[in-house]
């Protein structure tokens, strides 16, 4: 594929979103950039030069910065908005179009999670009353934004299967290992998502329906982890992508609470062991 074919499948990817969510995507307002790891760095920096200059501050020069299949960039009042996408790892279309669709929904969600402003910007800064609550509301954001933005792309994409819960099992083990790894949050966003998107997630509308469901199975038979499964599933159903600081203070409270609880079983593990 050439940076041609790329941009045809952004824009394709847009149109779902336009249709579906009533979003204003198009080629005045979304532009999108290829890079490969060769390239990474001065591919970054003409990007942002151009178009994003505040991110240039992004410690893009440190190992790991660029880990990633695509990353979202949110312009500033009517800016345009773009995603930086690596080509140089072979994707299947579908593949392509879901990720795509995550990093639109990125874009999405922080122009409309909060009236006028931008959440991250407002609350994830470092300028709250202390430095503990700056830590819960930042985990707390990093929790939602990927299960929000992986939410809408599951929802939008025509190729993504509903199955039960019982069939994603293993799956869920996989994530919950990832609390003791740098990955944490994005696994703990990601046990929540497949509980979202499962049969019995799909098939329920309210908490009450859905609570015997989800708690036969790991993690959710944790009074924690179905705490905050019973926490975003019922705020996405009363008010999908719009947020405030309390909400995203409670997921941060209960994602520190749940790492903590794993960390100290790890450890008395590890002590028994020994």
């Amino acid at each position: 594929m050439n940076d041609n074919d790329y941009k045809e499948a952004l824009f394709y990817a847009a149109s779902i979103f336009n249709e579906r969510l009533g979003a204003e995507f198009s080629e005045d307002n979304l532009v999108l950039c290829c890079f490969q790891t060769e390239n990474q760095q001065e591919v970054f920096e003409r990007f942002c030069k151009h178009y994003f200059p505040d991110r240039l501050e992004d410690r893009y020069t440190e190992d790991g910065y660029f880990d990633f299949h695509a990353s979202a960039f949110v312009g500033t009042g009517d800016g345009a908005d773009g995603i930086l996408l690596r080509t140089d790892i072979a994707r299947h279309p579908a593949e392509l179009k879901h990720i795509l669709l995550h990093e639109l929904a990125h874009i999405f969600c922080t122009r409309n999670e909060i009236d006028g402003d931008n959440f991250f910007e407002r609350y994830c800064m470092d300028d709250t009353i202390s430095r503990e609550e700056d830590g819960t509301i930042n985990a707390g954001y990093a929790v939602w934004r990927e299960l929000i933005a992986e939410l809408i792309a599951f929802e939008l994409d025509d190729n993504c299967d509903v199955v039960p819960l019982r069939r994603k099992k293993d799956l869920l083990s996989y994530y919950e290992g990832e609390l003791l790894t740098d990955n944490g949050k994005m696994g703990v966003s990601m046990i929540l998502c497949e509980a979202m998107t499962s049969a019995e997630g799909e098939a329920s509308m309210t908490w009450d329906a859905a609570k015997s469901k989800f708690t036969r199975f790991k993690p959710f038979d944790d009074p924690l982890y179905r705490d905050l499964l019973e926490l975003v599933f019922t705020h996405v159903r009363e008010y999908f992508i719009v947020i405030d600081r309390d909400f995203i203070y409670e997921i941060g409270v209960l994602y520190l609470t749940i790492a903590a609880q794993a960390m100290i079983a790890s450890l008395k593990n590890r002590f028994q062991e020994e």
